[in-house]
């Protein structure tokens, strides 16, 4: 059994590629039955955010054989682009999974490094496979110690301070187009965590009025009423696109909720008043001709890249920081994970002394009910498990004095606790004495 991962995210795929790959909430568990079943995994966990797809998970096949597999997998997304997808997959095994997880939890793996949201991500990916059954001891393990370091990562280095998101950086973009805010109208398509933190960034800016969309009405009152704002339905965003002059989206959705023939409606009706577009969605949610018509600022994932270069720049010895953080803390697992193994030979040896014990204790009580005296009981019980429980390594540390196997001879010292040399008041184990008749 190995734990490997396989995936593709902003770091080594342009967006055309990852957006086919992203899995809504709907297809998780699909997906993950897709996973077991073609993979025969018994372990697995799926990662899918705006920036990445990611399958984590516990094959049977080790090394490469073990990686073939998930990249079929993560073809099987995409089957038509399989051969463009394929030079940007990239897979680890065994600690190099938990180090890439924790750096992606951490944030230091993030498109905006330090940002905050990811840690919940990747929390929220967890319960989704272990509630469904798809999560084992091996990768519990591995979500747990991350669970609990990426907090100590941003603790110790710093890098949460003055959190980044891409929702952030999004407002940053509209402060560069528009300065006469009072006079503005913000909708904001969706109602998921990246929707609440735009709305969080936008409602800084003294924006006239907020209209929330989403296709839980409910929801979008819950957001849009604490700040004065107006909630509606997706169906009714037509409708209201003309009295939008920012407009962010990040709803799942497999077609654009915003089309090239919506926005030229709106214009017209604003009479090519700008607008400034923010698609914070993958798949996108707006269509790309969008970018074409005149009047419309469309902005994308892609377009925060260089935002999130200056972002990365400025957290470079915070990042520093952490990646040294981390280190330490996957020395520190792969040493657990090593005392783990010897647990089988520790609980045998237990088990081994613990009958030693209860036959030798049932022979001494079976002497006393004979009526032997109770310290020649005692001596003969003190002196039988003496014999019993070195009987074995004594044995083999005979053959392998024989034999030459010095290195044996080397580890009983060290396991013993022995000194190099034997004291020479030291007898050698004394015989078995017989039993008192």
């Amino acid at each position: 059994m190995t734990l490997a991962l396989i995936g593709i995210s902003h770091a080594s795929a342009p967006l055309q590629l990852r957006e086919p790959l992203a899995i809504s909430p709907e297809r998780l568990v699909a997906e993950l039955q897709r996973a077991r079943s073609d993979l025969s995994l018994s372990e697995a966990v799926i990662l899918s955010t705006c920036n990445r797809t990611e399958l984590y998970y516990r094959a049977d096949p080790e090394g490469t054989l073990a990686l073939e597999s998930g990249r079929r997998w993560l073809a099987g997304l995409n089957p038509d682009a399989a051969d463009a997808l394929a030079p940007h997959v990239y897979g680890y095994e065994s600690l190099d999974v938990v180090r890439h997880l924790l750096r992606v939890a951490a944030g230091l793996d993030s498109q905006v490094v330090g940002e905050p949201q990811i840690l919940g991500q990747v929390k929220e990916a967890y319960e989704q496979a272990h509630q469904n059954g798809f999560v084992g001891p091996e990768l519990n393990r591995m979500f747990q110690f991350v669970f609990l370091t990426a907090k100590q990562v941003r603790q110790d280095s710093g890098i949460g301070l003055k959190p980044v998101s891409v929702a952030s950086l999004g407002v940053r973009l509209a402060e560069e187009i528009f300065d006469d805010f009072p006079s503005r109208t913000a909708l904001l398509i969706g109602a998921g965590e990246t929707i609440e933190l735009s709305l969080q960034h936008l409602s800084r800016l003294p924006i006239s009025r907020f209209i929330i969309a989403n296709r839980s009405l409910e929801r979008a009152r819950r957001l849009a009423h604490p700040r004065g704002g107006y909630a509606i339905t997706l169906d009714e965003v037509p409708d209201h696109l003309a009295e939008a002059d920012l407009i962010f989206t990040a709803v799942q959705s497999p077609v654009p909720v915003l089309t090239a023939q919506d926005l030229k409606a709106a214009l017209v009706k604003r009479r090519h008043s700008p607008m400034f577009v923010m698609d914070l969605g993958l798949p996108r949610n707006v269509d790309p001709e969008v970018g074409q018509l005149p009047g419309v600022f469309l902005y994308t994932l892609e377009h925060l890249e260089s935002l999130a270069r200056q972002n990365r720049h400025e957290r470079r010895q915070a990042a520093e920081t952490a990646e040294g953080v981390i280190d330490v803390a996957i020395r520190e697992y792969a040493t657990s994970l090593r005392g783990r193994e010897a647990i089988p030979t520790i609980c045998a040896l237990r088990e081994k002394a613990q009958r030693t014990r209860l036959e030798t204790l049932a022979q001494a009580r079976g002497l006393l009910e004979r009526g032997e005296p109770p310290e020649a009981v005692l001596e003969h019980l003190a002196h039988s498990l003496t014999n019993r429980l070195l009987h074995s390594p004594t044995v083999q540390l005979r053959e392998a004095a024989e034999e030459g196997r010095d290195s044996l001879i080397l580890a009983a010292r060290d396991l013993f606790g022995l000194s190099e040399t034997p004291s020479p008041e030291a007898p050698p184990p004394p015989p078995e004495k017989p039993v008192p008749s």
